[in-house]
């Protein structure tokens, strides 16, 4: 099976550099307004497509770098810094989870305030280094864990790697993670075999010394939730730069049950292309859709890219996602594609196609051409695009979901 995997798709594509802040400014920076932002559910709304002024594309294919940075020009006024100012931002403590430092993920932000995070709370040191892993979340769709860094030989951040090019690995700074395994109830997670195949992704946030790691699957005809027991133990192993031991930390899973499946198989053609959308699924995190493209042109194919609009027209920043061609279905890809979850419940739901203009036209990978506001250049494909319509008042209880009224399968 030839795949398309996104998340690397994406790695490869963020390579343009966002400019330089003083670490510690724009670290702390990010926890005080996660620390002192309460993320209503109710009244946090998306920013209006007139408003985005850098698109979440955009975000997601440009360097970490640009994640990070969001307010800091404002904050200081691109005035220096003293010591002392940035000594107090540094010993401001992050108050309560440690998801609120996701960015661009709704979901993960708001963890917290609905009893929804699993303290797990697992650790090992080696070295002088501690890692933890102080909290998960499973949501049938994704599972997601905060992993944390504390103690001596660090040269940089947790995520932190120097490219050497020409397709050779990369080099690490001391205590920077090199390698992460995880294991299901002992068993590899990428051995079909075993009944699943998933993957392993790392997202950096505000902190240096802080990461998500998010495991998902990598089928596009199966559930996530099919292929994983409502309950095991996830093992993990670390290593990082400069450390011979390996970190290893065991860490108890459970399935949060609650969803709202919105089956559709609606479809649009252009030019001989042909997009079916299967199916839409909800949970409190996450929002993931199936969906299929069709074309005798698989070069067109793999330049494709989506967007999921709600009824407000508010974008979903996007999480991730795999695709991949089926062997008894000729010229057809499929793709399982994660969202963020969104602020309010719609009534109905727009996907949109649109494919992306590269800096070297004749290529089909490298960097994104961006306009003079610095968004990527999208040509939408207006023909392709569909809205349906979505149980509003499911979606609406699913999100009011909280750890006491966490209930079954809508579907």
């Amino acid at each position: 099976m030839n795949n398309r995997d996104l998340e690397q798709q994406l790695r490869e594509l963020g390579s343009k550099d966002a400019g330089k802040v003083p670490d510690i400014i724009r670290c702390r920076q990010e926890e005080v307004y996660a620390a002192l932002e309460t993320f209503p559910m109710q009244e946090r709304n998306h920013r209006k497509k007139a408003d985005r002024v850098v698109s979440r594309v955009r975000r997601i294919l440009l360097t970490a770098a640009a994640v990070l940075i969001v307010t800091i020009g404002g904050l200081l006024g691109g005035a220096a810094v003293s010591p002392t100012i940035a000594a107090s931002l540094q010993s401001v403590p992050l108050i309560g989870s440690l998801f609120k430092l996701a960015a661009d993920d709704l979901g993960l932000q708001t963890l917290e305030e609905r009893g929804l995070v699993d303290a797990v709370e697992a650790s090992a040191t080696h070295d002088g280094i501690t890692l933890r892993i102080p909290e998960l979340v499973y949501d049938g769709t994704r599972l997601s864990m905060v992993v944390t860094r504390d103690g001596e030989k660090r040269g940089g951040g947790i995520l932190d790697q120097i490219s050497t090019g020409n397709g050779t690995k990369p080099k690490y700074p001391k205590g920077a993670i090199h390698s992460f395994e995880a294991q299901i109830d002992g068993r590899p997670i990428d051995r079909q075999d075993n009944g699943w195949n998933m993957g392993l992704a790392a997202k950096p946030t505000s902190d240096p010394n802080t990461a998500i790691y998010e495991l998902t699957t990598r089928s596009v005809t199966k559930q996530f939730t099919s292929e994983l027991p409502d309950a095991f133990t996830l093992t993990i192993q670390v290593g990082l730069e400069g450390v011979e031991e390996q970190f290893k930390l065991e860490l108890p899973v459970r399935k949060q049950q609650a969803k709202v499946i919105s089956t559709i198989q609606k479809s649009r053609e252009w030019k001989g292309h042909k997009l079916i959308l299967s199916e839409i699924q909800f949970t409190p995190i996450t929002t993931q859709v199936l969906l299929s493209v069709v074309s005798d042109d698989q070069k067109w194919q793999r330049r494709l890219w989506f967007e999921l609009w709600d009824d407000r027209d508010n974008v979903l920043g996007l999480i991730g996602g795999y695709g991949a061609y089926e062997t008894d279905r000729a010229g057809e890809l499929r793709h399982n594609v994660l969202f963020e979850r969104l602020a309010k419940a719609p009534s109905s739901i727009k996907l949109k196609s649109f494919i992306p203009e590269m800096e070297d036209s004749s290529s089909s990978s490298g960097s994104f051409k961006l306009n003079e506001r610095g968004e990527v250049i999208k040509n939408y494909i207006n023909e392709l695009e569909i809205t349906v319509p979505v149980d509003q008042a499911e979606i609406q209880k699913l999100y009011e979901i909280s750890f006491e009224t966490r209930g079954d399968d809508k579907s």
